[in-house]
């Protein structure tokens, strides 16, 4: 009789060691859970950090289309005008004296109206060296392009360069291909590149032989800015008169 109490406290020991062996494996049970939950977590925020990487480092490579219409007319006169388009992509170009002008329009919408274009047509150029290298260079998957205008050199090749879109037109910065190349170069077949990378505009133009040769930057303007001009309040007059040959 008295071995029936030992038994009952031996058994009721059992039961609550069991209970507390059950309690914890529960808590590491629910641990285990809260972990997963925080792992998922950290997934979700590594694709996201991936994906912005990756936007940030994604680059919009402009190639040079040689169908660009181009319509130009240097008679005497107080205004010559030169026009090139390309698709819906109007770009009107007028001399003024020493001076250069640019109206960009898609279709008949006026997309940037009349400012100063720098482009070389004047010290050891001309009018017709403008119309035959400047060049466009395009993106079609997100409708945008590059302009190159001749700059000013006494050795290198030197260009302006423009950026447009269906919102504007800007000027970005004046390149220049800071070595000597032979006289053959310039009259093989050649096609300018532009690639923007971490917004950043890199210039370059590639041989017959498919050889690139990098242009270096000389000067960059702030975004929305441009070389200041005094006489463009008198010019836009002229600008806009039918003899400035303007509609």
């Amino acid at each position: 009789m008295k071995r029936l109490p030992l038994l009952l406290l031996t058994g009721l020991l059992s039961v609550v060691y069991s209970c507390k062996k059950e309690s914890k494996t529960n808590k590491v049970i629910h641990n285990a859970d809260s972990i997963a939950v925080d792992t998922s977590a950290v997934v979700v925020d590594s694709s996201a950090f991936k994906r912005i990487m990756e936007e940030e480092n994604a680059s919009i490579i402009y190639d040079e289309t040689k169908k660009v219409r181009k319509i130009s007319n240097y008679a005497e006169g107080s205004v010559q005008s030169f026009d090139f388009s390309f698709k819906d992509y109007n770009f009107k170009i007028r001399y003024i004296e020493d001076r250069a002008y640019i109206q960009y329009r898609i279709g008949n919408s006026i997309i940037t109206d009349w400012q100063f274009c720098n482009a070389n047509f004047y010290y050891d150029s001309s009018w017709e060296t403008v119309e035959e290298d400047c060049h466009l260079l395009y993106n079609a998957a997100n409708s945008s392009g590059v302009l190159l205008f001749p700059s000013f050199t006494e050795e290198y090749a030197t260009y302006f360069v423009y950026e447009f879109n269906h919102h504007k037109l800007h000027y970005v910065k004046d390149v220049i291909l800071n070595m000597n190349v032979s006289g053959d170069f310039w009259t093989d077949r050649k096609e300018f590149k532009a690639i923007r990378r971490n917004n950043k505009l890199q210039i370059s133009l590639l041989d017959k032989d498919g050889k690139e040769y990098v242009f270096e930057d000389r000067e960059e303007l702030p975004e929305n800015k441009g070389p200041e001009n005094t006489n463009l309040s008198k010019d836009l007059i002229l600008l806009k008169t039918a003899n400035g040959n303007i509609k």
